[in-house]
């Protein structure tokens, strides 16, 4: 089986074990595998996720999540002691496929109006968007049963690769122990199309790296790299990783181009995989005290407030893109480089919201999580939020003026 998984099932992995397959699936190039392993004198699971080229989280692989988190609840919380979440070291891990989501809105908006001009109830058209509160209702119900693991095993989640965007970061802070590629980063771009982090994304990095800096990775859309993440606290370890990302040739044979492509990354994960496999292993099994931790006064601030609202309250502001609005990102480089990416309005008032009920004294995660869920389906339905998905699959410069659908 080709593949990150394949690490675990060799002996590439000096000490481990692989004693077979808990939960396997499979759909298309997409997998999803849970294996058990001893390391060490203990046993624990390995979940790997697998969804090649940038591993893209999809209702499947939700699914999938699902069937492997119940499979741990009903069957090892009393003969493991970890489970280790893993992945493609690749250079992209994405949240949810936008253009699915796009189709799925587009298809509702239509109906929408349907029903509002036949004069149908409230309650008949907001039905239209349960596919949407499906989604995100999975995605927290996924981390529900993480936290429910975590109450029992140490969970941990190695972050290989390059920059996790949406519910790729977000799964991986669902677990207690995160080890970083030291190339890799995590970004919640979702103020930049019109949602927020509605998988708990927001909630747990409080708790990680405390209010101020959730509220600057929430608010900017800025991505935050791996040395970063470790200095305020998300990060446990980093390993540093010197090798570069494979890259596609491209030659007047597209095929082999892909083949090659795919041996590269194949081997490119084997190589990365056994480097950040052992500083997981070691930190699954140490004693808990010997786990790496920054907490308050300790973590690094990534911005300050002031600093924040006045980034926030100049990207915001939809007429200070008067001129750029639906023209290519690549056209206006220099425009977006001192303006920033434009955020939508309906995102940051979503946000400031949570945080206004949540200061740091009166944070209680559980609740959070629960109101993000209900802020990102309220977003669902701002009709700014298609404008939000085209720009982005377009990359355009979006314009988040109030529209009326």
């Amino acid at each position: 089986m080709a593949g990150p998984i394949d690490i675990f099932r060799t002996e590439k992995i000096k000490g481990v074990k692989n004693l077979g397959s808990v939960y396997a699936w499979e759909e298309g190039r997409a997998s999803l595998f849970l294996d058990e392993i001893t390391t060490g004198g203990a046993k624990g699971g390995i979940l790997c996720y697998y969804n090649p080229p940038v591993h893209q989280v999809g209702n499947p692989g939700l699914d999938a999540y699902h069937a492997a988190l119940d499979a741990i609840i009903e069957n090892k919380l009393d003969d493991w002691s970890f489970v280790i979440f893993y992945g493609g070291c690749d250079p992209v891990h994405a949240g949810g496929d936008l253009k699915e989501s796009l189709n799925r809105l587009t298809e509702t908006i239509e109906k929408r109006r349907e029903l509002e001009k036949a004069g149908r109830p409230r309650e008949e058209i907001e039905a239209l968007y349960a596919w949407g509160d499906k989604r995100i209702e999975k995605g927290v119900g996924l981390y529900k049963k993480v936290r429910r693991v975590s109450d029992h095993l140490r969970t941990l989640a190695i972050c290989g690769g390059g920059t996790r965007f949406g519910g790729s970061a977000e799964i991986a802070l669902m677990t207690d122990v995160l080890v970083g590629d030291s190339r890799s980063g995590m970004c919640f771009s979702e103020a930049q199309i019109g949602l927020i982090p509605g998988w708990a994304g927001v909630g747990r990095a409080y708790t990680k790296a405390g209010m101020l800096n959730a509220r600057f990775m929430a608010s900017t859309s800025r991505e935050v790299k791996a040395a970063d993440l470790k200095a305020c606290g998300i990060y446990n370890a980093v390993v540093e990783v010197a090798l570069p990302f494979p890259k596609k040739e491209r030659t007047d044979d597209p095929r082999a181009d892909k083949r090659r492509y795919a041996e590269a990354l194949q081997a490119h994960n084997d190589e990365v995989g056994a480097m950040l496999a052992p500083a997981a292993l070691d930190l699954a099994t140490c004693p808990a005290h010997e786990i790496p931790v920054v907490t308050g006064k300790d973590r690094k601030i990534l911005a300050t407030d002031r600093e924040m609202e006045e980034e926030v309250a100049r990207r915001v502001n939809p007429m200070n893109y008067e001129g750029l609005w639906g023209r290519p990102l690549k056209e206006v480089r220099e425009e977006i480089k001192r303006l920033g990416k434009p955020l939508a309005p309906q995102s940051i008032a979503e946000l400031r919201g949570l945080f206004e009920t949540y200061p740091e004294g009166r944070f209680d995660e559980a609740r959070f999580v629960e109101d993000e869920k209900q802020a990102d389906s309220r977003l669902y339905r701002d009709p700014r939020f298609k404008l939000g998905i085209l720009a982005t699959l377009e990359q355009k410069v979006a314009d988040f003026r109030e529209v009326q659908e």
